[in-house]
């Protein structure tokens, strides 16, 4: 017989067990649930799921489980139909896609894409959402006013849809959501970085976008001291006590001539407690943090 405390939580098609009270995200990891998450305090989003049952968005580490749930990974919203201007190769396991419509997306947002169908008429073609399409989120790369430019990365994808990626022309349709009635630009608009002293740091799968963030970067502070990736292959937290990183920050913090440094972390699953313990090490105050999925 169930546990009377015992709720189930669904997540698109699978099923997992809940007792109340629990934190659900960490409930969901601990039964093997695949689910993003990063810093595990709220501030980067990368655990973000929406709630069917309530017709909302919630943070997976913030919420505790007091009902049964019904959840998706996917954010239900309408899309607009982009065309691609280009799609350029940046290595065997990604692609840049630059993509015309209604945006006024700029670096730092965050969209949706997914792959439309395409069914000719004798009048005009029309476009579609596959049955079984699939979103897929992204950060905007582009300056503000600038076609929207987002990367595909081939381990993000499904093998139909990766081979549908490099497949892509000019003026092919993509479907793509926005982020309605969200500040534009947010990740550096709310970051407290001008003419500050900055490093980004990345994980291994994010190390590609080091000339998007140098480019968009420049553009607030002079003072960008430089991109680290931490090593693949490694555990992501216990990669934040590799000699390489630490010798990289301590260079940092001398260049900074005594200016407060601001670090920005680009990526996942090391949680804030996790960065705290290197940060104290330097003498770095937490709020000099960011947080970027």
């Amino acid at each position: 017989m169930m546990d009377s405390q015992a709720l189930t939580i669904e997540l698109d098609d699978e099923q997992f067990e809940a007792v109340l009270g629990e934190n659900l995200l960490t409930s969901l990891l601990n039964q093997g649930a695949n689910v993003r998450y990063g810093c595990r305090a709220g501030a980067c989003g990368a655990c973000r799921l929406y709630d069917a049952s309530h017709c909302e968005s919630i943070l997976s580490c913030q919420t505790t489980v007091t009902s049964s749930m019904s959840l998706t990974r996917q954010v239900l919203a309408e899309f607009s139909v982009f065309s691609v201007l280009s799609n350029v190769p940046l290595n065997d396991h990604s692609i840049e896609l630059v993509l015309l419509g209604p945006s006024d997306e700029s670096f730092g947002d965050r969209v949706s894409v997914a792959f439309l169908c395409k069914a000719l008429s004798k009048e005009r073609p029309k476009t579609s959402l596959g049955e079984r399409a699939h979103f897929y989120e992204c950060m905007a790369l582009n300056p503000v006013g600038a076609p929207l430019k987002i990367v595909l990365q081939k381990d993000h994808l499904s093998d139909e849809d990766w081979w549908r990626a490099l497949a892509l022309s000019a003026e092919d349709p993509m479907a793509v959501q926005l982020l309605a009635g969200s500040r534009k630009g947010r990740l550096l608009f709310e970051m407290d970085i001008a003419d500050a002293p900055v490093v980004v740091i990345a994980s291994p799968d994010n190390a590609m976008f080091e000339p998007y963030w140098r480019d968009a970067l420049l553009d607030y502070t002079p003072s960008f001291l430089g991109h680290f990736s931490l090593f693949a292959n490694q555990d992501l937290a216990l990669s934040l006590a590799d000699d390489a990183l630490i010798s990289f920050l301590n260079d940092a913090l001398a260049n900074a001539g005594g200016a407060s440094l601001r670090l920005i972390y680009h990526g996942q699953k090391v949680s804030a407690k996790e960065w705290a313990i290197l940060l104290r090490s330097l003498r770095i105050h937490p709020n000099q943090l960011y947080f970027v999925r």
